[in-house]
């Protein structure tokens, strides 16, 4: 089986050039970014599109930030993305649970009302050849409804629906990811890695607020909890084509230092190009 490609998301010098990181990063050893799509706006995109094939970074998803957003904007914007990119996968990075980290409830009319617009969403987008996928944080599985998580809702009542695994936050939320992941391997459309350290959570401000809120600590890969070669070879076994990584915020390293012992930590797992 070939070794899978490293990815990232995000881990950007902030104010910085983004085309000069997104050289570093391919001089690094990534051969694609789900934070593509900002910067194919960013001008034509044709000509953007045809600059990052140059550069070595291939874009990986097309995405909407929200289930709010997905219901304003429509899947059109979406499916349209994916086909600017070539790329065949697309992302709701955020789910309406994860907005009770910052205190909005989620009752289970609100979550049933939004899986049901993920699922109708999801169907959209294999009519157009795209597959639309979810991504989870750790409220999905600490939040259960009639005996059942709000993950494996998600699973069970919207079949059409893809699932962006993130192994950090799975691991943070007491869920083991390597077995997760073997057991939605038919579900699976991407992975991403994330590392944080065990303990006290931080407080950060999320979305713009002034507010603080607890997050984990998170940091590159290897120095945490995550188990990462067991998850890198579960990827592999299944067939994951993309190893993406992403860290919310830094610890002490930058994001160039992180993207670099991001990589060498893939790579020194035997399971990465």
């Amino acid at each position: 089986m070939e070794k899978m490609k490293a990815g990232f998301i995000g881990i950007m010098e902030r104010g910085g050039d983004p085309w000069e990181q997104f050289e570093k990063a391919a001089q690094i050893g990534y051969k694609g970014s789900e934070s593509a799509g900002m910067l194919l706006m960013q001008g034509d995109p044709k000509e953007n599109l045809a600059r990052l094939k140059d550069i070595g970074i291939k874009p990986l998803t097309a995405s909407t930030m929200s289930g709010e957003t997905l219901a304003k904007n429509g899947v059109g914007p979406i499916i349209e993305s994916a086909h600017m990119m070539e790329t065949d996968k697309a992302v709701v990075f955020h789910g309406k649970v994860y907005f009770t980290k910052m205190n909005q409830p989620a009752t289970y009319d609100d979550v049933m009302k939004e899986i049901e617009l993920l699922q109708q969403s999801a169907a959209a987008c294999k009519k157009e050849g795209v597959k639309l996928a979810y991504h989870n944080h750790d409220p999905e599985f600490r939040m259960s409804f009639n005996g059942m998580t709000v993950f494996d809702m998600l699973l069970a009542y919207a079949p059409d629906l893809w699932i962006e695994l993130d192994v950090g936050w799975t691991t943070y939320a007491g869920v083991d990811p390597v077995a997760l992941l073997y057991r939605i391997a038919p579900r699976l459309s991407a992975v991403h890695f994330k590392d944080f350290i065990p303990g006290p959570d931080v407080q950060v401000p999320l979305w713009g607020s002034k507010e603080l809120y607890n997050m984990p600590n998170f940091c590159a890969l290897g120095s945490g909890a995550l188990k990462v070669h067991d998850c890198l070879k579960a990827c592999h076994d299944i067939g994951i084509e993309y190893a993406v990584v992403e860290q919310d915020f830094m610890h002490v390293l930058s994001p160039m230092e992180v993207l670099q012992v991001d990589y060498l930590v893939m790579k020194e797992s035997g399971y990465l190009e």
